[in-house]
């Protein structure tokens, strides 16, 4: 075998492995957004954030400031478009309104999510302007975006399309005693033009294919947030994170949120997921009393608790 041969077959070799890997990390990732977003076609649910200013010292976290608390009611459908693995999309509608406190009560926020390359939409209602703000995408949204005052954003709430990331295997680890893959995604030219991180590292769990913590990187490579989830609930045969935690490490924010209650698959009228539930009050409220009987009574076992970690 001549040189040029064995410098062929050794660069094959030392290829082969980095190529497996690649693949491998997407197939985790499709598995996730099967999981995540193609697991249940529509929810009832209310949640509570809790947002302050924080310090650190003894090695603990503890709020320099009264927490500001707001509880939300969410309504959404979904719909799963045909494709390959990794190809298929997620038409989405959701509407949000704030229940508490009372001087931000019937504030509200309508997402849409649309398939293929288009981004999607976010409008937000401020009953004291009774006027409506457009974000054109979620990308626009960034800072100003974060939704209901806590760190949460925009762009964190939207979904994620396997696509517009290519993603890299670091490892394995473990996270709250659970065995996780530690995923590099890296986005796209065309999704880093509509997104405020230029990198993320996910951990995921080998078990769940839910995403257990995340590390957040701007596009500068710094590391911006931390996402933690704290508590995972098994919903009929869908897992959910109920409980979690977003960890702003540049403003020195955190957002504690949780599920206060959940009902999937649940008949929610898409016409109600529209601008019109936004201003019109009526209207909105008529359909909001018929779906909280999906959180006071149940869901034909569908929201029925059956694991918890």
């Amino acid at each position: 075998m001549n040189t040029a041969s064995r410098i062929l077959l050794a660069a094959l070799f030392l290829a082969a492995p980095t190529a497996s890997l690649a693949q491998d990390a997407r197939e985790i990732m499709i598995k996730v957004d099967d999981a995540t977003n193609h697991s249940f076609s529509s929810s009832a649910r209310q949640l509570k954030y809790s947002t302050c200013r924080y310090q650190v010292g003894g090695g603990k976290l503890s709020c320099a400031e009264k927490p500001r608390v707001v509880v939300v009611e969410s309504f959404s459908r979904t719909r799963t478009t045909p494709g390959a693995p990794g190809e298929r999309d997620l038409e989405f509608k959701a509407l949000d309104v704030i229940i508490q406190p009372i001087s931000d009560k019937n504030t509200a926020t309508l997402s849409w999510g649309y398939p293929a390359d288009k981004a999607s939409d976010f409008w937000v209602y401020l009953p004291v302007l009774s006027k409506v703000k457009r974000i054109v995408s979620v990308a626009d949204s960034s800072e100003s975006g974060a939704l209901f005052g806590s760190e949460v954003s925009a762009e964190d709430a939207d979904v994620r399309k396997v696509r517009d990331y290519t993603y890299k295997l670091l490892g394995e680890d473990t996270f709250r005693d659970r065995p996780v893959w530690k995923i590099e995604l890296t986005p796209t030219q065309s999704r880093l033009k509509r997104s405020y991180y230029g990198r993320i590292v996910s951990y995921i769990d080998k078990e769940r294919f839910i995403a257990l913590k995340e590390d957040l990187y701007d596009r500068s490579g710094r590391q911006y947030k931390q996402y933690s989830a704290m508590e995972v609930k098994q919903f009929g045969k869908v897992w959910l994170v109920t409980k979690a935690v977003m960890n702003n490490l540049t403003k020195r924010r955190i957002t504690n949120w949780e599920h206060t209650d959940v009902a999937l698959n649940v008949d929610i009228d898409e016409e109600f997921l529209s601008q019109r539930s936004l201003t019109d009050f009526a209207f909105r409220e008529r359909h909001i009393q018929l779906y909280r009987k999906y959180l006071t009574q149940g869901n034909g076992g569908a929201q029925q608790e059956s694991n918890k970690s």
